[in-house]
């Protein structure tokens, strides 16, 4: 179950210094079940069946480039998603209309998830484009969803609240796979490679699933979220793109005043390269380069799950114990593992192993770095920072997939294409030993 809040009446409660109104607790509860719908994409979508349909069915190749293109694809989506972030952010705070973004971001994504529906072999264009159009709405539905994390939680409980989030989130993508398993189980191709109209059949079923299963969850979340009031008064949509731009230009000019923040930015720009990198080749890689079979790889995203579920929850109690710094610390650490045993798997066993790590580090690495960056950021430009968190995020997530996909094809090993993944982990580390917490912590708190 979700936390108690540790004061009485309608809490939790607003960050110190915000102005948002105080939420009962069933914003909180809706806030994580938000989590727990919309990790259906990621799960089926990015991860798992979409990810094996596109390169294998939708890519008709006998060589890498299917790994080429789904690295193209990730590419195109978070360019856009790096471009259009901070602005809408600010557009959000400034009119305080987040939840309508966030409605309108969940259902761009549930409409192009249902549309995959109609993706046939050789659609490479269609299926990329849809893929590209769920993608930034799903990723840029969580610059308008991280934002409410301060009206929430309080200081003391953030850490544990974002874990809460991402460790429901895990629990949603094991239900939608298991809703899903019995037509992702079936095969895509016979032995002799040819492609099987009933396994094609069957997975084009499970999209419309992940498609209603999204929205039917996130329902809770439209309803009880409280808006925060608007900081102005605008008259139409181009009062308040012109006050977004406003805004950001502001925060770039002022950004030296959150120099830690900054750091921030930069660290998780570099690290969460590497997450989108994983979280996108991951079961691809599985199937291509270690063996595994479709009923291995729906088991292999269940277990990831299952394990990342404690490692999201851990991470948010550590982080409210030793500081989120330190913990995101640790995750690093772990993450340069994985890369390296990656690398090395040289059967499924060590396979396993290294997908648990990589499980624990993708739940605990993104939560506490969201309930890090809510710390950290100045309580009335939460929409707007966060803008620029997804920015840094996503627009280091732009080259990863892009490096793995095109290292795989020029070379022909994946095996090389997963090394190259531990320089963003590594300058990530670097980055975030850097950081001053205490000074981020203070200047935030101050604005």
């Amino acid at each position: 179950m979700i936390p108690k809040p540790e004061s009485g009446g309608e809490e939790p409660g607003n960050l110190a210094g915000s102005d948002r109104p105080r939420l009962p607790r069933r914003a909180t509860v809706s806030w994580c079940l938000f989590d727990f719908a919309n990790s259906s994409y990621t799960t089926l979508i990015v991860t798992l069946a979409y990810a094996l349909y596109y390169r294998d069915v939708v890519v008709v190749a006998s060589d890498n480039r299917g790994d080429q293109y789904w690295g193209i694809a990730n590419f195109i989506a978070m360019l856009i998603v790096a471009l259009i972030s901070p602005v809408a952010g600010a557009i959000a705070d400034f009119s305080g209309r987040r939840k309508l973004f966030l409605i309108l971001t969940t259902l761009l994504t549930v409409i192009a998830t249902a549309l995959m529906y109609f993706v046939q072999p050789g659609d490479v264009v269609f299926g990329m484009l849809l893929f590209v159009i769920g993608t930034v709405g799903f990723e840029g539905g969580y610059v308008f969803y991280n934002a409410f994390l301060p009206d929430v939680s309080t200081p003391k409980t953030v850490g544990r609240i974002s874990g809460w989030g991402w460790a429901i989130g895990y629990v949603g993508g094991l239900l939608c796979v298991w809703a899903c398993l019995p037509w992702i189980r079936q095969p895509l191709k016979n032995a002799a490679g040819q492609i099987l109209p009933a396994g094609v059949a069957a997975f084009q079923t499970s999209f419309l699933i992940v498609a209603a299963f999204y929205l039917v969850f996130a329902l809770p979340a439209f309803y009880w979220l409280r808006e925060a009031a608007p900081q102005g008064a605008m008259r139409g949509w181009a009062d308040y793109a012109a006050a977004g731009f406003r805004r950001v230009w502001e925060t770039l000019s002022h950004l030296r005043e959150y120099k830690e923040t900054a750091k921030f930015i930069v660290a998780s720009l570099l690290f969460t390269d590497g997450i989108t990198t994983v979280m996108a080749f991951a079961v691809i890689y599985a199937t291509t380069t270690i063996g595994f079979s479709n009923a291995e790889s729906v088991w292999l995203v269940l277990i990831m799950n299952i394990v990342a579920f404690p490692g999201a929850l851990g991470s948010g109690y550590l982080a409210d114990w030793i500081g989120a710094r330190r913990t995101l610390v640790l995750t690093l650490l772990l993450w340069i593992a994985v890369v390296v045993t990656g690398f090395l798997a040289a059967s499924k066993v060590m396979f396993w192993v290294m997908a648990a790590g990589a499980a624990l580090g993708m739940g605990s690495t993104q939560a506490v770095g969201r309930s890090f960056m809510s710390q950290i950021t100045p309580p009335e430009r939460q929409s707007e920072f966060f803008g620029f968190y997804v920015l840094s995020g996503k627009f280091g997530s732009m080259f990863g997939p892009l490096v793995f996909g095109t290292i795989s094809r020029v070379t022909a090993s994946q095996r090389l294409a997963v090394l190259s993944l531990a320089p963003f982990f590594l300058l990530g580390l670097g980055f975030m030993l850097w950081i001053d917490e205490a000074r981020a912590l203070k200047a935030a708190s101050l604005k």
